[in-house]
């Protein structure tokens, strides 16, 4: 996929913007597009088709960017502080409180093709993700963020797909439920290390807000989620490395948990709690099993 950035290198991109080529009671804005892990290895893609982006502040909402045709991006490949370069603009500076994301309408796909929104599996089969109202109305993040006069900022969209794509108990259908984070790229660190001991089936770190994880989350919610309050996740990969990438600056308890390639809850291994992270820091913390 192209357009896909480390997030931490681009406080240099965004400066080279000097405030004389600003606006007088404008500033620059920068938007990207993450996401986080699914625990389940039978997937290999979670796409979606993105027509336009739109921001609501000081002068009602502003189309940031319209696509000529729908632009198709994998989730998937957005992970680990992986992003996707949406568009950078000027913009009246002050506070921001909304973005919408228009979605392509399934109508868009022909024959022979994948629906615009869709699901693949490591055998080649195709899931159509199902957009309730999202052709029509798009879908809002709820947060803010400011845009400084005469100044630039950063803002992520991180999408969570283990959350917003969930399947149907009844119709089996695949839906859109979008949960999502609006993040300023100023106010967030990351959390990395390495996971070492003896486990079955893959490893899967949770970050949580101090104090706010118990035994309940290991239970499927309404949607069939697990650890559906974690702030963000992170696979483990092979050599036993994570990354969890723009948390606000904070405590956290982070949960290790083991699932199988289905993706199916087994057992949490163990925690580490009262991780303090700071804004702008990269904090490097290895993790052994005990549980």
């Amino acid at each position: 996929m192209k357009h896909l950035w480390k997030i931490f290198g681009l406080a240099a991109l965004v400066l080279f913007y000097g405030c004389d080529r600003i606006e007088s009671g404008n500033g620059r804005a920068s938007f990207y597009l993450t996401d986080g892990p699914l625990e389940a290895e039978s997937v290999a893609e979670v796409v979606i088709s993105i027509s336009k982006v739109e921001v609501f502040g000081p002068d009602g909402w502003t189309t940031i960017k319209e696509y000529e045709s729908p632009e198709v991006i994998n989730l998937l490949e957005l992970q680990g502080g992986e992003t996707f370069f949406l568009d950078e603009t000027e913009l009246t500076s002050g506070l921001y409180d909304q973005i919408r994301l228009g979605l392509a309408a399934s109508a868009t796909s022909g024959a022979g093709e994948n629906p615009p929104h869709y699901v693949k599996f490591n055998d080649e089969s195709v899931e159509e993700i199902f957009i309730p109202s999202g052709n029509q109305t798009g879908y809002k993040i709820i947060g803010d963020f400011t845009i400084p006069d005469g100044g630039v900022t950063s803002v992520i969209i991180d999408f969570d797909v283990r959350k917003s794509v969930v399947k149907a108990g009844s119709s089996g259908q695949f839906i859109l439920k979008p949960t999502l984070r609006l993040i300023e790229d100023a106010n967030v660190g990351s959390i990395e290390g390495n996971v070492t001991g003896e486990f079955d089936g893959n490893l899967v770190v949770y970050a949580y807000d101090d104090g706010e994880y118990s035994e309940s989350e290991k239970e499927p919610d309404a949607d069939g989620v697990v650890f559906a309050n974690a702030v963000t996740s992170s696979n483990v990969d092979a050599e036993g490395n994570y990354n969890l990438s723009f948390l606000p600056s904070g405590t956290y308890d982070l949960v290790i948990a083991s699932f199988d390639a289905e993706g199916n809850f087994i057992e949490v291994k163990t925690q580490e709690n009262d991780v303090e992270l700071e804004a702008g820091v990269k904090l490097d913390l290895n993790i052994e099993l005990t549980l």
